[in-house]
């Protein structure tokens, strides 16, 4: 968190691109949270598009990894969430600013629809999209897929609410 506070003059002079491939390579090894965790070692950046200033569409990849499976083996359907917020979030920060959704604002609603099992060792992609952005509110799209034959394994919707940053938060 102390990295990403140090990077925020350097983010607004990024490219959206840069900007989430920045943020998934900031490593914190003193931090210990399971989102930090996703960040640094299991999720990557496959593709990035910004299809316009106030919208933009990215892939990441990852493998389930048995830190996130259930009891039976398969993705945790309270960690799929977590990914899809985590996702979501860092694709609208591509397209923030000073401002006006530089950070990641906080999450209004995140529903979740889980379609099949995803087994530990799969490769899967998290297609996320922003929909709608404004001054306050934001609504992103994603769908979690089988990386081998684009098979879904969820979707999602997730609103946002553009909150402050606080520039001296506490960990």
């Amino acid at each position: 968190m102390a990295q990403f506070k140090e990077m925020t003059g350097t983010l607004e002079h990024m490219s959206g691109e840069q900007r989430i491939r920045t943020i998934l390579e900031l490593g914190e090894p003193d931090v210990k949270r399971v989102t930090s965790q996703f960040i640094e070692q299991q999720c990557r950046l496959k593709s990035f598009e910004q299809v316009s200033a106030t919208s933009a569409k990215a892939t990441y990849t990852f493998v389930v990894a048995p830190f996130y499976c259930n009891g039976s083996g398969n993705l945790h359907g309270g960690a799929q969430s977590m990914i899809y917020d985590l996702c979501t979030s860092v694709t609208l920060q591509a397209i923030g600013k000073p401002g006006w959704w530089f950070n990641g604002g906080v999450s209004r609603t995140l529903n979740v629809t889980y379609l099949r099992p995803a087994p530990e060792g799969t490769e899967l992609e998290l297609d996320a999209e922003i929909v709608a952005v404004g001054k306050t509110l934001a609504m992103l799209r994603g769908v979690i897929k089988r990386a081998s034959d684009g098979v879904p394994i969820s979707t999602c919707e997730h609103n946002k609410a553009a909150v402050a940053s606080k520039p001296n938060w506490k960990l």
